[in-house]
């Protein structure tokens, strides 16, 4: 019989102990003192016994023999041909180039035959008194010593021009943008995707902080934060600003960067250097780690500015304006950007906005200039 270390484990350390943990086997195992030593042992496949002559001692390495059969047992080393190893090597085949960081968060969040879920009405009457002793988070980011610009209601009719069939139908991802400043009440608009459609999810009303808005997000509890980077928007100074959805408005941030910064912070996107703004979706941990207190919750995280970021899409349809998500972004410069602490808030990704671009004439007299033709998404 062979064995070596499974594929599907990492160490860490915590409370003064090794631990290793199993992300397949969903299992966080405590390791005794000299099972490093076992472990680097079986880095290749080796028989059980050999481990006796990882050190000179008889009576040490007897001992580092039950380790190693202790570890056959819980799967930290894994028998050639076994079922578990065939499981293993079926995973690196499909998980490899995203590396172990990415397949441990996976499968270490997966839920099994035996996960148990409670009722929406036991959790509602949980949540209730767990907010007696501990309110949950505010669902907007506070303002601050500065004032929001109000920003002017979006008038209904350009958004009702074209139906929702035809907006879904016409939506794509355009990395052109024209020269003319994006109009304010556009942005307002645009923005409206994160406004409350219900006044009761006012921050001091709801007792278990639950909103709603335009886009589903899981549990009610919409983490997701958007900053403005007014790049060519009429009636704005350049620069970040956060948007409160509550009181639709934009509060002005410290953050002013150039085209060529613009450019880098959007991981060297050429095309981001002539938007007329940029919408930076950010991810509020604690409003749903609130409800949520369990890892599976992070992909929740990344389905909000899903569902978020296509409802821009549409509104952006709607108005007649070019838009594109990218989410590869230069996180460090855009927290510095916007004054966010990654340990907490998230940088996940961006909507880039502008008007459409207009060009010349191909023939001389011609009545309309000609749009481009939108590219089509990846």
């Amino acid at each position: 019989m062979l064995v070596r270390v499974s594929s599907c484990g990492t160490l860490y350390w915590a409370d003064g102990d090794v631990v290793w943990d199993d992300h397949l086997g969903h299992r966080q195992l405590k390791l005794a003192e000299g099972t490093e030593r076992v472990l680097r042992w079986f880095s290749s496949w080796r028989e059980p016994e050999s481990v006796r002559d990882a050190d000179e001692n008889p009576e040490i390495g007897e001992r580092l023999v039950r380790i190693a059969r202790a570890m056959i047992r819980y799967e930290v080393l894994v028998v050639k041909g076994s079922h578990r190893q065939r499981r293993e090597e079926g995973i690196l085949r499909d998980w490899g180039p995203w590396g172990t960081s990415a397949r441990a968060f996976h499968f270490g969040t997966r839920s099994l035959r035996e996960t148990e879920f409670t009722t929406s009405e036991t959790t509602a009457k949980t949540l209730l008194e767990k907010a007696k002793v501990s309110p949950p988070p505010s669902p907007v980011r506070p303002s601050g010593e500065h004032h929001a610009i109000a920003l002017p209601e979006p008038s209904p009719e350009p958004l009702n021009t074209i139906g929702l069939g035809d907006a879904l139908s016409r939506r794509r991802s355009v990395r052109e943008f024209g020269e003319e400043p994006l109009r304010l009440r556009d942005l307002s608009a645009l923005l409206t995707a994160a406004r409350p459609t219900r006044p009761e999810t006012h921050p001091d009303i709801p007792a278990t902080g639950n909103v709603f808005k335009t886009s589903p997000s899981g549990g009610a509890r919409h983490p997701t934060e958007v900053y403005v980077y007014a790049r060519n928007v009429e009636g704005l100074a350049r620069g970040a600003y956060h948007y409160d959805g509550f009181r639709h408005g934009l509060t002005p941030l410290d953050g002013k960067i150039d085209d060529d910064q613009l450019i880098a912070l959007a991981g060297d996107q050429q095309w981001t250097g002539n938007a007329g703004a940029l919408l930076i979706y950010t991810s509020v941990i604690e409003r749903n780690q609130w409800k949520y207190p369990v890892s599976r919750t992070y992909r929740v995280l990344l389905m909000d500015v899903g569902h978020l970021s296509q409802t821009v899409y549409l509104l952006a349809t709607a108005l007649g304006l070019n838009v594109t998500f990218t989410a590869a972004l230069r996180d460090e410069l855009v927290e510095d950007l916007l004054g966010c602490d990654p340990a907490n808030e998230l940088v996940l990704g961006m909507s880039v906005v502008g008007n459409r671009l207009r060009r010349r004439p191909i023939r001389s007299g011609a009545a309309q200039d000609r749009e481009p033709a939108p590219t089509t998404d990846p």
